[in-house]
């Protein structure tokens, strides 16, 4: 019964578009994310005993009853793990976009408005330019002086800019 402002419904093939895109990107995403983190920290027991320590910090003299959303901010060290893991094992690998206008590179190429582009995800996080030793698992590469001055579209797990 759902419309848009100019009356249009979506047909049924378009809902079970959307329908699987929630379950890809809310439920596949976060359960692949999750699996991969803790592949890495089962591989590297001193990441996971800093990451159990700060855990313990947090939560030490607090009921369980009193953690609050807000503590998850003082998780440093578990946040580089989170975000190093989904570098190295991005849950999108490729995303597509349209270009809306003309859009001039470095070489002096130019992609054409209403060109289809495919973005690599995996190639940008492996990037040797962007990141020394793109294979090895290495948290600290996400620490705030280690990402000073590192664009922000050089981690991009789940996409970025407009769809």
């Amino acid at each position: 019964l759902l419309q848009d402002e100019d009356g249009n419904t979506l047909s049924d093939e378009a809902i079970s578009a959307e329908a699987n895109t929630f379950m890809f990107a809310g439920h596949d995403t976060t359960a692949s994310a999750l699996a991969w983190l803790l592949y890495n920290l089962a591989h590297h027991p001193h990441h996971q005993e800093r990451c159990r320590q700060e855990v313990r910090e947090l939560l030490k003299g607090k009921a369980k009853e009193e953690i609050e959303w807000e503590d998850l901010s003082h998780l440093p060290f578990i946040t580089m793990c989170i975000k190093e893991s989904l570098r190295l094992h991005p849950p999108v690998t490729a995303v597509s976009r349209c270009c809306t206008e003309d859009i001039a590179l470095r070489d002096g190429h130019v992609l054409p408005k209403g060109v289809i582009c495919l973005l690599s995800i995996y190639g940008t996080h492996h990037n040797p330019d962007v990141w020394p030793d793109p294979q090895v698992y290495n948290p600290l590469r996400f620490s705030p002086e280690k990402s000073e001055g590192r664009s922000p579209l050089a981690f991009v797990p789940f996409s970025a800019g407009p769809r």
